[in-house]
């Protein structure tokens, strides 16, 4: 499962990125002020969700993105992310291409989270590391693990930003790889080649792949 996961989050993230349902309205505000009880509870939420949904997941590999839009994109600062990605180029590209770089990017973040999540097992569950204190940081590190009986944890570490007044994911690190850092690099060395439209329509391609789950998919590492 360990090398699976790996697998496929190397092949996501060569064209990708980052992280995170829906509390109450009264909940939420509450969890915004500590990261680590938001993350612990938004991401225990969406695996119960996987847990509940997975049979139907399995008739209908398409839904696991209905779950990743309503359970974690809420949580994820996919416009901060976005011009990480873009980095330096950020301010050469004009306003509308920004922001259709940003709509995209958002889908392409869902259809990247449903694939890794389509190797969810019934048997995982996902343990956040205790909270620590924040001492007025705006950018903070939650480290995780998937765990599953019999197998090596699965180590995943989160960054989230405060900003515009709540907490959200813009990058997530698995078995050493950073998407956004992976990202960054190919946007750089290939805005100046195709051009920021290129890019633009190649998420929106991405972000439109349907998801496939093979049922018959060996469990082994």
């Amino acid at each position: 499962m360990k090398k699976i996961f790996k697998a496929c989050l190397i092949a996501c993230s060569l064209a990708s990125i980052p992280v995170l349902s829906s509390f109450s309205v009264n909940a939420a505000q509450t969890q915004q002020a500590d990261p680590y009880v938001l993350f612990e509870n938004v991401t225990q939420q969406a695996f119960d969700r996987f847990q509940t949904e997975w049979p139907k997941v399995q008739d209908d590999p398409e839904r696991l993105k209905t779950i990743i839009r309503e359970e974690l994109l809420p949580y994820v600062d996919y416009e901060y992310a976005a011009f990480k990605v873009l980095g330096k180029h950020v301010r050469d590209i004009k306003s509308e291409d920004r922001q259709a770089f940003v709509d995209a990017f958002k889908d392409y973040i869902v259809t990247v989270y449903a694939q890794l999540f389509k190797q969810y097992k019934e048997t995982q569950k996902i343990v956040v590391e205790q909270t620590r204190g924040l001492n007025g940081d705006k950018i903070v590190v939650v480290k995780s693990r998937i765990v599953e009986p019999g197998r090596p944890d699965i180590s995943v570490i989160f960054k989230l930003i405060y900003r515009n007044d709540k907490w959200g994911a813009f990058d997530m690190e698995a078995e050493g790889i950073s998407m956004l850092n992976t990202k960054r690099k190919e946007i750089g060395a290939a805005i100046d080649r195709v051009g920021i439209k290129a890019i633009i329509d190649d998420l929106n391609d991405k972000a439109a792949q349907k998801i496939k789950i093979n049922q018959k998919e060996p469990n082994n590492d």
